[in-house]
């Protein structure tokens, strides 16, 4: 499988998404949880939002990440079983684990907090 190309703009494609959701900036900014200021400046291309953000926004317009950063892939964001991650050793797993440096350790147990919680939020667990 090849590389995605970037055939364009953050900037492009959050103008884009935001002609077609033919909303306000205050509507929208209100619905991301920013300031006016902040909808303006990712439109005009002044400013970028950081990646926390990119996923909030790729995720409100039902968009991929990669697709909102430019790259040549689909649009459509992908389907909650396409991202499923499935861990077919669990023996494996933990062994790597152990092996695994103290910040990656720290990362990988924060990922884990926050999705165990989310799934508490969601009734899932």
């Amino acid at each position: 499988m090849g590389t995605a190309l970037k055939v364009t703009t953050f900037q492009q494609r959050f103008s884009d998404l935001f002609e077609e959701s033919e909303k306000t900036i205050m509507t929208l900014a209100k619905e991301l949880h920013v300031s006016n200021q902040t909808v303006s400046a990712w439109k005009t291309g002044a400013r970028s939002p950081k990646e926390p953000t990119i996923i909030a926004i790729a995720k409100h317009f039902g968009v991929s990440v990669e697709w909102l950063m430019g790259f040549d892939v689909d649009k459509e964001q992908p389907k909650e079983q396409d991202r499923k991650i499935v861990i077919p050793d669990s023996e494996l797993f933990k062994k790597i684990t152990e092996h695994m440096s103290y910040d990656d350790y720290q990362t990988v147990m924060a990922i884990y907090s926050k999705t165990y919680e989310r799934m508490k939020e969601e009734g899932l667990i």
